[in-house]
């Protein structure tokens, strides 16, 4: 028995006692000066996102069935109206790929190509459309994770 649970994304456990639950959250994403003179990048609450603003998606999930969850996949769509920054995917223990077709079909960024003039052209991170976390391994009873990637608004 596969369960499945959509929301912006997809999420595939194979194994029948299986149950991951899955919260996303959404964050500004603001640099801030530090005293030394350095900078950090910090995820907070949003206030007010305008054009310009970098906002971070954080999806979270958890096994809480009592058996492993394997092949684990995770897709989300880049939202209208903004631009994925490139290099921002992150993901313990899972392999990050990229659509630029609206998530029919997903590669690691050196193989995604759009056509531009006629002419077939390198996909640049501002073409993603979505992006997808296979988890290279099961994940255990009881144990949780999460992955993540920042957009800007445009």
């Amino acid at each position: 028995m596969m369960k499945k649970a959509l929301a912006s994304f997809l999420l595939l456990p194979t194994l029948a006692f299986a149950q991951v639950e899955l919260k996303t959250e959404m964050f500004e994403v603001i640099e801030k000066q530090q005293a030394n003179g350095t900078s950090k990048v910090e995820w907070v609450t949003p206030d007010n996102i305008i054009p310009g603003d970098k906002v971070g998606y954080r999806i979270s999930f958890k096994n809480t069935g009592d058996q492993p969850a394997a092949d684990i996949v995770l897709n989300n769509p880049v939202p209208e109206n903004t631009i994925y920054v490139d290099d921002s995917a992150r993901g313990a223990n899972s392999d990050i790929v990229f659509s630029v077709d609206g998530g029919k079909q997903f590669a690691s960024p050196e193989k995604l190509f759009i056509e531009v003039n006629g002419k077939k052209v390198p996909a640049t991170a501002k073409d993603y459309t979505h992006v997808r976390w296979t988890l290279t391994s099961a994940l255990p009873a009881g144990k949780d994770g999460s992955v993540q990637y920042v957009v800007q608004v445009k």
